[in-house]
């Protein structure tokens, strides 16, 4: 048998598609409506149709090559272009919108139309059998290289295959996973987003919105119109005397707010002299950096040893290991990034899920936001407002990562069930990330005190990391946390390692490279000088304060305790009865700072050691707070926070992210 008889069948096959092609691809062409037309070999082409009714056949092949090299050079050529390249990124956030339009408009149209007649998908297969056919004819009479290209494609047709059956895969997996909810707010947060940018009227109407946010925002930052700013270096420096003065004017009157102990969290003092004693170790350190520990090996000791006395608070064994970071939300970050590089590069994981409770610190949001982690929140619990483990289990896909837990919660101070989370991680092999960053040095040592405190660190098998702050109520100074890992395999995953940077090789454990050392000397300083028994008095006075706090608000008719209150350092409260925003302002005009909660509406007041000679007094304002706002009633103004919280509540995510950018904005203005 000759060569040419050997093709003929396959090219007599491959023919059979060209009918069916010009069926499905006729109708498109007559939608574009009449074009320009010319007459090649008494074959009439037009230039909206040539090309694809030239590909329909197998007698003229000497376009193709042409075609082909001509193609792959106007790529080249375009890239090379930048005035292309900015128009395509102009036209890119139109470019879904306008697909859509179109297909929308084109399956709307009556029933019978030319376009009902085929699907997207069927153009695309009949055009890539076709295109076989052609890349066969240029082999000629060979049958060796019409052996290779049919193995070559069958490989192509293979992994397009693969490519669709994932795709397919990805796109069920979204529609039986995500819920309704996640649904609405990615459609509404899109046609928000593309609204505020592209429809003048909106955002001229936002605009003016965030121009009538502004000086209420400026208000809440209490900036004082008066202010001299300096916005240029000074043509000589200033003399260090009257630098000292000027701060020491400011310093003065803002740290007294902080000394009234009326102010919820924030800082953490523990005494003048513990105060001092941060000071002094701070100058010693002022200007040392570990990042050359060979430098300052002192300073590496510190930081070993403040990670190993943390874990054991934590019930850590010999194995825990952890790092010191700049605070909570690094260390919620960090935590989060090891478990990703861990798990999911161990079970292929590529769309990672991470579950929490609705309550959750806005950390995780930050962290799968930095990460390209989808974040499910569960529902708090509508009594305990903690996290059901029995729920946990209904989210838990092959994508989950690890469940976030907290002990306690910052809105409403409660801590999960850590014993029940720990047994689900085990069950499914997913990790466990216990948040104590509030409660890492409160809860071990009301345990000892022997308060009712239930299982939340390491004794529970299966939690894999924890947060710990040190400078909350390990009353370090502000800037340092604690982040540990249940083994080393774990915390490897949390360190940037770089090993070709033309600087030399490169590896830092946090995110941070250099870092202020004078920080770790008087971490380590406050908890060696604090020590278990001082730890344990000031836990005593906190907890008896709260326990104070607890029972003088269930007395207060309108208000009433949120959650099932363990002895902790918060105490959350709420109103069915008046809007709870009204009574946070009025105690803000007794000289309370405490903080605003939502979903639900409440707030909390964290209490610190500076808190808790102030106890009475609190019960007291928030008594007769309570008495104004039902004495007003409903139809009084609603000014600060009653009014933000009450004006953005129904506003979707987009336009209220702008408003915090204003605020954040004025906090980096002078």
């Amino acid at each position: 048998m000759s060569e040419s008889e050997a093709i003929t069948p396959v090219r007599e096959k491959m023919s059979s598609t060209k009918a069916e092609a010009a069926e499905v691809l006729d109708p498109i062409v007559n939608i574009a409506g009449p074009t320009s037309e010319t007459v090649v070999q008494d074959r009439t082409y037009s230039f909206s149709s040539g090309f694809c009714q030239s590909m329909m056949s197998t007698s003229d092949t000497d376009w193709f090559l042409p075609v082909s090299v001509a193609t792959v050079l106007g790529l080249l050529l375009a890239v090379k272009m930048p005035e292309l390249a900015i128009i395509v990124r102009t036209l890119r956030p139109f470019l879904s919108f306008l697909v859509i339009t179109i297909w929308l408009a084109i399956r709307l149209l009556p029933f019978g139309s030319p376009a009902w007649d085929s699907s997207l998908f069927h153009v695309l297969v009949l055009s890539l059998h076709q295109l076989k056919e052609n890349v066969l004819d240029l082999a000629g009479s060979s049958q060796s290289i019409i052996s290779v290209i049919q193995w070559l494609w069958r490989m192509l047709e293979d992994i397009l295959g693969l490519i669709l059956l994932i795709g397919t895969h990805r796109l069920i997996y979204c529609a039986y996973h995500y819920t309704v909810a996640e649904w609405k707010n990615l459609v509404v947060q899109n046609i928000c987003d593309f609204a505020i940018h592209n429809i003048p009227p909106i955002s001229s109407a936002l605009n003016k919105y965030k121009d009538k946010m502004g000086p209420e925002l400026d208000e809440l930052l209490k900036k004082n119109k008066n202010r001299v700013i300096t916005s240029h270096l000074p043509l000589e420096g200033r003399p260090t005397g009257n630098i000292i003065a000027e701060l020491e004017s400011f310093a003065k009157t803002e740290n007294a707010i902080i000394a009234e102990g009326k102010v919820s969290g924030t800082v953490y003092p523990a005494g003048q002299s513990h105060t001092d004693l941060m000071n002094k170790v701070y100058a010693l350190y002022s200007w040392s950096n570990p990042l050359h520990g060979g430098i300052w090996p002192k300073l590496n000791q510190c930081e070993a040893e403040i990670i190993a006395m943390t874990a054991n608070l934590m019930h850590g064994n010999d194995r825990v290991v952890g790092t010191c970071s700049s605070g909570g939300t690094e260390s919620i970050i960090l935590a989060i990034k090891a478990h990703r590089n861990y798990y999911a590069k161990r079970r292929g994981i590529s769309h990672p899920e991470l579950i929490c409770c609705s309550s959750a610190h806005a950390a995780v949001d930050k962290a799968c936001d930095m990460l390209g982690i989808r974040k499910i929140a569960v529902p708090s619990d509508s009594k305990t407002f903690t996290l059901s483990a029995k729920a946990v289990q209904k989210y838990i896909t092959s994508n989950t990562l690890l469940i976030y837990a907290s002990a306690p919660s910052y809105p409403q101070g409660v801590i999960d069930p850590i014993e029940e989370l720990s047994a689900v991680a085990q069950r499914f092999d997913i990790g466990l990330h216990v948040d104590a960053c509030l409660g890492g040095f409160v809860l071990p040592f009301a345990a000892k005190l022997g308060y009712d405190i239930p299982k939340f660190s390491f004794d529970c098998p299966g939690v894999t990391s924890m947060s710990v702050d040190t400078h909350k109520f390990g009353y370090a100074s502000k800037g340092t946390s604690v982040v540990l890992y249940r083994d080393k395999e774990l915390r490897h995953a949390q360190y940037f390692c770089y090993s070709k940077w033309t600087g030399g090789m490169y590896a830092t454990a946090t995110i941070a490279g250099s870092r202020p050392g004078a920080l770790l000397a008087a971490t380590w300083a406050a908890l060696v000088s604090i020590g278990e028994s001082g730890y344990c008095e000031r836990v005593q006075s906190i907890i008896k304060a709260s326990e104070k706090m607890v029972e003088g608000i269930s007395q207060i008719p309108g208000i009433y305790i949120m959650g099932e209150q363990r002895p902790t350092m918060v105490v959350c409260f709420a109103s069915d009865e008046m809007d709870i925003y009204r009574v946070g302002g009025m105690m803000s005009k007794r000289g309370w700072h405490l903080n605003d909660l939502q979903h639900p509406p409440c707030m909390h007041i964290c209490i610190t050691l500076n808190v808790v000679p102030m106890v009475q007094q609190f019960l007291d304002d928030l008594n007769e707070s309570v008495h104004e706002v039902r004495k007003e009633g409903t139809s009084a103004k609603k000014k600060g926070s009653a009014a933000m919280y009450g004006s953005v509540g129904g506003i979707p995510e987009g336009p209220v992210n702008q408003i915090l950018e204003i605020y954040t904005d004025l906090t980096l203005t002078p």
